[in-house]
């Protein structure tokens, strides 16, 4: 599926122009270990259920989020080492019938399996430095293949799955200007997926017989778009092209025929839209349109109506800085739920459509100066946090055995179970 966002006062709400403020109950904001880029929403544990897997922009390579059918997580597992990532895509490469996470990073692109409710590193392809993923099966042989936008050069490399979750070695095309997302969609309407790139306005390479693409044409949209997302907006049975941009703009071009696109109109949204999605967030039967902006923290949600267009934006307070976000049914109730990784907060933002999020266990980190030591581990024990370190120095203003400080700083919202050190005194000097 693709993206959403909207806002809420205390509980969320920033601007809802229409009826739409009961699209999204109260969010949860849930506290990750490292800073996010990317984040999809899969059945990686196999129980059946929605799980979010975001990648990390340090240590371990993903964190998976097991989901409990209800919009809630068990403890998150911190997986992977290698390269730092940039993009995560999901595809089934090895036809087992079940997605694998591809990891695009450094000189590489790495595939995640699914191994006993968690995520194993299975194979490694070589790239030159991938920053944006897409998936199809390109050439028709039944395989999924894997197409690769480079962060440094204007080209997209495709690699030709094999089946058995490894590839063929790349074939490269030129586009226009090194990739920010990539799509890959039938846009022609002959049953064979092309791929479609934003950066210096979209570049389109429809694809061949045999799997090849040809050289790419321009397919409008600003100068400075940042993700593309595909939809039949027009319900023309011909897919059309939605572009985040730099002017804080979503620009619609609508597919018409004989690989051409018009311009449709351009709908505001928040400042700096770095990722969009598409889904029918209102169960309306249109396809509607979410940005997440990294400049106001916020998610847009843009309204389909059934000739095409869309209704003025509603927006959605998320964690600070987010950088990437997903849509899927989180809760089991047929509608489309909305996450946002949030890299400037190291949190998750979890938006329910119609429904208040479940609330998170987290290590809330207590205020505890001057308490004694005894006391100061009950409180930190109380609030899901654990002492993982005490210090000890001289000092002239807090008695022997009581803390002078706690780090991180309280009121500091961690993952369960987060570690904290204790500064405690020793008294004065003697002298």
């Amino acid at each position: 599926m693709r993206s959403v966002g909207a806002a809420a006062v205390t509980a969320g709400l920033l601007f809802v122009p229409l009826a739409s403020a009961a699209t999204f109950g109260r969010p949860a904001e849930i506290p990750l270990v490292r800073a996010p880029v990317s984040v999809v929403i899969t059945d990686a544990t196999q129980d059946g259920g929605a799980d979010v897997v975001v990648a990390n922009s340090s240590g371990p390579v993903l964190t998976l989020m097991p989901g409990l059918r209800d919009g809630s997580f068990e403890r998150p597992l911190e997986i992977g080492t290698g390269a730092r990532p940039r993009s995560i895509a999901l595809g089934d490469f090895d036809n087992d019938g079940g997605d694998e996470v591809a990891v695009a990073g450094g000189g590489e692109i790495a595939l995640y399996v699914g191994v006993d409710a968690s995520l194993v590193r299975q194979s490694v392809t070589t790239a030159r430095s991938p920053s944006a993923l897409a998936t199809a099966d390109l050439d028709s042989d039944g395989n999924l293949d894997l197409i690769a936008g480079s962060a440094d050069e204007a080209l997209v490399s495709v690699f030709a799955g094999l089946g058995d979750g490894t590839f063929a070695a790349p074939r490269d095309y030129a586009i226009r200007s090194p990739a920010t997302s990539l799509l890959a969609a039938d846009l022609n309407g002959d049953d064979v997926a092309d791929v479609a790139a934003s950066g210096d306005g979209v570049s389109i390479l429809f694809a061949n017989d045999d799997g090849t693409l040809r050289q790419y044409q321009s397919g409008g949209g600003s100068a400075g778009a940042r993700a593309i997302a595909a939809e039949d907006f027009d319900s023309d049975g011909l897919v059309d092209l939605a572009i985040a941009h730099g002017a804080n703009l979503v620009t619609v071009i609508h597919n018409e025929d004989e690989e051409r696109f018009v311009n449709a109109g351009s709908f505001p949204v928040g400042g700096t839209p770095v990722a969009i999605e598409v889904g029918d967030i209102d169960g309306d039967g249109a396809s509607d349109i979410a940005t997440v902006n990294r400049g106001t923290n916020d998610a847009s949600v843009l309204l389909g109506t059934s000739d095409g267009g869309f209704r003025p934006q509603f927006r959605l307070r998320v964690g600070r800085t987010p950088v990437a976000l997903a849509l899927e049914d989180l809760d089991g109730e047929g509608t489309p739920d909305l996450v946002t990784a949030n890299r400037g907060s190291k949190t998750i933002t979890v938006l329910l459509t119609g429904a208040d999020a479940p609330q998170p266990i987290v290590c809330l980190v207590p205020g505890v100066a001057r308490r004694k030591l005894a006391v100061a581990r009950r409180l930190v024990g109380a609030a899901n946090c654990k002492v993982a370190r005490v210090r000890r120095k001289y000092s002239n203003r807090v008695r022997r055995d009581r803390v002078i400080a706690v780090t991180p700083l309280p009121g500091t919202r961690l993952p369960r179970d987060s570690s904290v050190a204790l500064l405690v005194s020793r008294g004065p000097r003697k002298r």
